[in-house]
């Protein structure tokens, strides 16, 4: 009898350490407070029992199992679930022991050990990335927000996918970007802002009272979509280009001043629209396409959806891709067009037209990749490239005796740069070219906006020979105030202003003042686009200087420049 109690008190001595033990490894592991003192109590409850052998410890452990078990079940975590349950069941079975076969309550000990072996299989980051986000979910919607009470996206998509049920819809979504707030958070604050931002919904709204437009939910049509974009359905079985008719509306309203904080504030929108008949597309798919209308005219305030916009961007985040690893000198190549004099058919110079080569999408003009070119950063690589090229066949006609100048075209305004002014020079040092040698072509919009560095960019570049030809007069509206302004060597008009001839007597007049004005401060002014005898008549008779376009020849490579000058020069003279 003396070695079973003795046996029974070892047993208890080994189990009680291992219980500490395993408890305070369990405390130490697991990040829940609620957890900790479950095992906290279950350990203390476990002791208390052996040390004192009063049984009634054993309904205060089963409670405590019982609690753990509901806890470990919030987690939502199997495994410390199923080792909870195994200990639970456990500890029922060594309970029935206890009472039917006078089981010792030492063993009740094993199950508290199997218990505090799940506290090592809690996922603690799981369970406090919950925890988190349990805590920051109620500041995601905030109900006193001035736009909370307009439909969100889900009630937006909700309402697309019952109309694209329909058969032969006629319908467009429409949607509406609001500008001009960033200034509006600098100066007065995001809560002024935001009120700004709920007074132009609340405008834009008051116009969709309207049958065909859509609601979205009760008394709603207008969708806010997050940021400053909102949308709108529009029904169009009734009148094809309603929906155009509301987004002016819609601009003109938005233009009206806005009072906010004893402030007068103008707020801009932008509309793009995608015909729901159009497109066999899902929601998400829908919206991208509207905002990719938006992204892809930043200049324009009304914006259709086409799907060669989309075609474009893959296109264009293709060229991205390969300009990551491209190689200049294999795949970019100088072609040429000629400029010529309309007094007496001779060249006044040849402008120089980059082009790439590419693999798959042919030969592709710079005004198709010259954006990707500046988004990837590569703006100055590649004018060095152009430059150093102009420069070798300026060289080059040198050497054959022709004296024809060659002009290149300015990419951007972060050309002009004391690093880029350096190259030049280092290029007409290295070619030994003279002035008039080269020609630097800049457009109208990026030289009439030329800050004070820029005008000194100018200036430096024309004291090294570099004569200035400004491109693109009547591509965009440009003050008549700043034309007189450009002290340039050329200045060349637009194709758009030779192109329709039936509208001569009404442009005539203007133009002719420009040519006049500009022959008086010695600015040549070139004609681009003329393509046929009648054009080039109506040029010469507004007294152009010279002429430029497909009636001359279409962009030829460079690589046969040479043999083509001396064909022309030799044709002049016979």
């Amino acid at each position: 009898m003396d070695g079973t109690l003795l046996s029974y008190s070892n047993l208890a001595i080994f189990l009680s350490g291992a219980l500490l033990m395993a408890m305070v490894a369990a405390l130490l592991t697991v990040k829940s407070n609620v957890m900790r003192l479950s095992f906290l109590c279950s350990g203390l409850i476990g002791l208390a029992m052996v040390s004192t052998a009063i049984p009634w410890f054993a309904v205060l452990l089963t409670l405590g199992f019982g609690f753990h078990l509901y806890q470990a079940n919030l987690l939502k975590q199997k495994a410390p679930l199923l080792v909870s349950a195994c200990a639970t069941g456990l500890l029922v079975l060594l309970l029935a022991g206890h009472l039917f076969f006078a089981l010792h309550l030492a063993w009740l000990l094993i199950a508290i050990l199997l218990l505090s072996g799940s506290g090592f299989l809690i996922d603690n980051e799981s369970q406090l990335a919950s925890s988190l986000k349990l805590q920051t979910e109620p500041e995601v919607y905030v109900e006193n927000s001035p736009l909370a009470s307009f439909p969100d996206k889900q009630q937006l998509r909700q309402k697309y996918n019952e109309l694209s049920n329909e058969d032969s819809l006629a319908a467009a979504v429409i949607v509406l970007r609001l500008e001009g707030f960033a200034q509006v958070n600098q100066h007065i604050g995001r809560d002024f802002g935001d009120l700004l931002l709920s007074q132009s919904a609340n405008r834009i709204k008051g116009l969709l009272d309207g049958d065909e437009v859509f609601y979205l939910a009760e008394h709603a049509k207008l969708a806010h979509l997050g940021g400053l974009n909102f949308a709108f359905i529009c029904d169009l079985q009734r009148q094809n280009h309603l929906h155009q008719q509301l987004i002016k509306k819609i601009i003109g309203a938005t233009l009206k001043p806005f009072n906010v904080a004893n402030c007068t504030i103008e707020v801009k929108v932008r509309a793009s629209y995608v015909h729901l008949n159009e497109q066999s597309t899902d929601f998400d798919d829908l919206i991208s396409h509207a905002y990719l209308a938006l992204d892809s005219h930043p200049a324009k305030q009304i914006v259709a959806y086409h799907r060669q916009m989309t075609i474009e961007h893959l296109e264009q985040q293709a060229r991205l891709t390969e300009l990551a690893n491209i190689s200049f000198a294999d795949e970019f190549e100088l072609f040429f067009q000629p400029v010529i004099r309309n007094d007496d058919g001779q060249i006044e110079f040849l402008e120089l037209l980059l082009r790439w080569q590419h693999p798959t999408q042919g030969t592709l003009s710079a005004s198709r990749f010259i954006k990707d070119i500046r988004i990837a950063g590569l703006g100055y690589s590649l004018a060095t490239f152009v430059i150093e090229r102009a420069g070798e066949l300026a060289m080059a006609l040198r050497i054959e005796g022709i004296s024809v100048p060659l002009s290149v075209n300015l990419f951007g305004p972060e050309m002009l740069n004391e690093e880029f002014v350096d190259f030049v020079y280092g290029i007409i040092g290295e070619h030994q070219l003279r002035a008039g040698d080269l020609i630097l072509e800049c457009p109208l919009h990026l030289f009439t906006s030329l800050d004070d560095k820029g005008r000194a960019m100018i200036a430096r570049l024309n004291s090294l020979g570099l004569k200035v030809c400004v491109d693109g007069l009547g591509e965009n509206p440009v003050l008549l105030s700043k034309l007189p302004s450009l002290s340039v060597e050329y200045i060349k008009v637009s194709p758009a202003l030779t192109a329709d001839f039936s509208n001569q007597n009404n442009i005539r007049s203007l133009v002719s003042g420009m040519v006049e004005m500009h022959n008086q401060q010695q600015t040549k002014v070139i004609f681009e686009g003329v393509e046929t005898l009648d054009q080039l008549k109506f040029v010469k008779s507004l007294k152009a200087y010279a002429s430029q376009g497909y009636y001359y020849g279409h962009p030829l490579s460079s690589l046969g420049l040479m043999s083509w000058l001396k064909q022309w020069l030799q044709a002049q003279e016979n």
